[in-house]
């Protein structure tokens, strides 16, 4: 996966004196579902565009951001974009998109502050509505108070 912009500018510096414009980039763009070419144009919600295999498979990517996010020091300070990157092997930027669309089904929560955003797995997703008040024993909420309590 990578930016388009970035495509433009390595397309271009290859290019050297014959540069495309990014309309043209963008056209060509999308003639590539006409020649079942492997790879497509994808927009993110924020505007934000990649191009990306077609075999990419955004669950494999919230599953391997699940996992970062419930390792015991993400559960104590949360991940950032940065983390994220390292992990997918993509761009902050690009992983930023990645964790605000966990977000939006419910995978992380987001905590925004001067020091920038981190993102949290989704306890909410642990209560138990029949016993809202009778903490579990077991899950990511009972490893998550265990590490709090143990780092105070």
């Amino acid at each position: 996966m990578m930016a388009l912009v970035d495509v433009y500018c390595l397309f271009n510096r290859a290019r050297g004196t014959e540069l495309i414009s990014p309309e043209d980039l963008l056209q060509a763009c999308s003639l590539w579902e006409k020649f079942d070419v492997p790879v497509m144009l994808r927009k993110f919600d924020s505007g934000v565009k990649v191009i990306q295999t077609k075999t990419h498979s955004d669950d494999e990517v919230f599953a391997r951001i699940s996992s970062l996010a419930q390792k015991p020091d993400a559960l104590l300070k949360g991940i950032s974009p940065s983390d994220a990157a390292f992990t997918l092997g993509i761009a902050p930027a690009l992983a930023k998109e990645h964790l605000l669309n966990a977000e939006n089904k419910g995978l992380l929560c987001r905590d925004v502050s001067p020091d920038g955003f981190r993102f949290y797995i989704n306890l909410f997703n642990e209560i138990d509505l029949q016993n809202i008040h009778l903490p579990k024993a077991h899950g990511l909420y009972h490893t998550w108070i265990s590490l709090a309590t143990a780092a105070h």
